[in-house]
């Protein structure tokens, strides 16, 4: 083909793009030039949906392919034209599409929120919400890859922790709606609602051959700050119950107030503690250790980059002894802290292997206030380890250094009594490390 021809085909598809999707491609040319002025930009960000073109960007060059998006704007009007119903949201096509989209990347931890649960996730990382008061997640179970939807962990004080609603249950069911393949964002959705309403929901519990049926009332939930005592007159405890915008400075300020009452030790308790902001865990860290990497982080076709403690923050005495608590519902956040302790040998970690999630996720805002929270990076602890890999006990996550029981659903102790004992329990273990 020679110069002049291929120049016309080029030509043809583009105008072709602009008939097809006229309001896509002018919205990205808009958004461009807005941001940039210059027309070669605009010309590069052509060249991305035009087949056939090569595109190169921060040192990655991609040979684009326009047929994906021709056919799913080829479905899209098919569906708006002949479907038996009209359709009266097209929007919720789109939507829909990116989730699958989303979906089809296999990752449990990406997700799409649309701007009401965008809106919704901001609410909930300032540490109050309306709800039930449970933090839920996704996995893929099966050869098929079915998703389910499990409880991570419950706000303590919240409506759920006055039920019989336990860490690990899988969400069947949501006012009698079935849950099955339903992604976490659904069943979130489901589940929240305006307080003084009820919800019921139908569990699958492991140790159970029925399901169980569990009512909540919603209500106003505030996240908890830290709880914090004296043990026996020598030993600090406090109660990291996530990773939010404020957790560093609430257990800083419980922190001061414990060394205040002269203690010879501090137990961190991170059980079900289901994570949060990444930098958040590392200025949590930095309470007790203030030179070297905290955890490592690796993006696509990078090298490690380590984030390090920060200087000047540490205010728990280097040689103070510090045992740290956690659960299999000690995910993300609390697994970077945990890890980073342990292998800097700065605490001993008692308890159950924590969740074993290992990925970073990158919140990125979209123009219609919808966000997209993508897993951008896989961290690493300070010794490198990935948490996500099961071991030789194929088990995940933080290993303790000293193993507790796990909660026995079928046994006589409640939840708070469990936790109860696994508190005294790592209070033994400190005593110990205090008596040399």
């Amino acid at each position: 083909m020679n110069r002049s021809s291929f120049q016309v085909r080029v030509w043809v598809i583009v105008l072709l793009v602009i008939l097809v999707g006229g309001s896509f491609v002018a919205g990205i040319g808009v958004r461009h030039s807005a941001a940039s002025g210059p027309l070669l930009s605009l010309v590069g960000r052509v060249a991305q949906i035009v087949p056939g073109v090569v595109a190169q960007g921060n040192g990655i060059t991609v040979r684009t392919d326009l047929q994906p998006l021709a056919t799913f704007w080829q479905v899209r009007e098919k569906i708006l034209r002949d479907f038996v119903d009209p359709v009266e949201d097209p929007v919720k096509l789109t939507y829909g599409a990116i989730r699958g989209m989303v979906a089809a990347l296999g990752d449990p931890y990406s997700r799409f929120m649309t701007p009401k649960q965008y809106k919704e996730f901001k609410t909930e990382a300032s540490g109050q919400f309306e709800g039930i008061g449970a933090y839920l997640d996704e996995r893929t179970v099966g050869e098929a890859g079915e998703i389910e939807v499990f409880i991570v962990s419950i706000i303590p004080g919240g409506p759920a922790s006055e039920t019989d609603i336990r860490a690990g249950d899988v969400v069947l069911g949501v006012d009698d709606e079935p849950m099955a393949g339903k992604h976490v964002g659904y069943v979130a959705d489901l589940i929240r609602g305006p307080e003084d309403t009820q919800v019921t929901l139908t569990l699958r519990r492991e140790g159970r051959t029925e399901s169980l049926t569990v009512s909540v009332s919603r209500r106003q939930v505030t996240m908890p700050p830290p709880e914090h005592k004296v043990i026996d007159e020598k030993i600090g405890y406090v109660w990291l119950h996530t990773f939010n915008k404020q957790a560093e400075a609430q257990l800083r300020a419980a922190i001061d107030e414990l060394l205040a009452e002269d203690i010879g030790g501090l137990l961190l308790d991170l059980s079900d503690n289901g994570g949060g902001l990444l930098d958040q865990a590392i200025s949590v860290t930095s309470l007790f250790y203030e030179d070297g990497p905290v955890v490592y982080v690796r993006e696509r076709g990078r090298q490690l980059q380590p984030l390090k403690a920060f200087s000047d923050q540490a205010i728990v005495p280097a040689d103070m002894p510090v045992v740290v608590l956690v659960t299999g519902g000690s995910a993300s956040a609390s697994e970077i802290v945990a890890g980073a302790l342990q292998d800097l040998d700065r605490a001993t970690i008692v308890g159950q292997n924590t969740f074993g999630k290992a990925k970073v996720q990158t919140l990125i805002p979209l123009d219609d206030g919808s966000a997209l929270a993508l897993s951008t990076a896989v961290y690493l602890t300070p010794n490198k380890r990935d948490l996500s890999k099961a071991d030789d006990d194929n088990k995940r996550g933080v290993k303790p250094d000293i193993q507790l029981p796990g909660f026995d659903r079928d046994g006589s102790l409640t939840a708070k009594q469990w936790h109860d004992s696994m508190v005294d329990r790592a209070v033994e273990v400190l005593e110990k490390k205090l008596a040399g």
